[in-house]
């Protein structure tokens, strides 16, 4: 792995379709998402349904997601890697409090920096409210569940 392969690059808000997608296209999207950082992550028309009817997503308008729930489902697909779906609605309404849009850009932001002081080695101090400690270590404990979950595949890829 080189030096910056932990990096973790969500993409921005104003970045993600601003137009309703369909289904199948919210399952590519993500998949495309998540691939570079997460190799044979799945999310499902299940897994989606499912965030539906445990009040994680807004239902659809229509059969059309917006960029609220594509924001949504990437922080869930991150944070589902270490936290139960109790836990990630729990940081998500801390998140999304001021709204989707600048609950989203904390969270790309929080990854980035992560990810970054992952690749020198350091996390640096937390926030100081409780919340915001939550919120960090939950972001803290994905991007390192990730980690070991691509080095865990790269030390199988290597024994073959």
């Amino acid at each position: 792995m080189d030096a910056h392969e932990n990096r973790i690059d969500l993409p921005q808000w104003e970045t993600l379709p601003d137009i309703g997608l369909y289904m199948d296209q919210v399952i590519t999207l993500m998949e495309r998402t998540f691939r570079p950082f997460l190799p044979g992550a799945e999310i499902t028309k299940s897994m989606v349904n499912n965030y539906v009817k445990v009040a994680l997503i807004k239902r659809p308008d229509g059969k059309r997601y917006d960029r609220e729930h594509l924001a949504l489902l990437i922080m869930i697909g991150v944070l589902k890697q270490a936290l139960s779906l109790e836990s990630i609605a729990q940081v998500l309404a801390y998140l999304c409090e001021e709204g989707v849009q600048s609950g989203y850009a904390r969270f790309v932001e929080d990854v980035r920096a992560i990810s970054e002081r992952m690749d020198s080695g350091t996390l640096g101090d937390l926030p100081e409210a409780p919340q915001a400690r939550a919120a960090r270590a939950s972001v803290t404990a994905a991007v390192y569940t990730i980690h070991a979950r691509r080095l865990l595949i790269s030390l199988r890829e290597e024994k073959n």
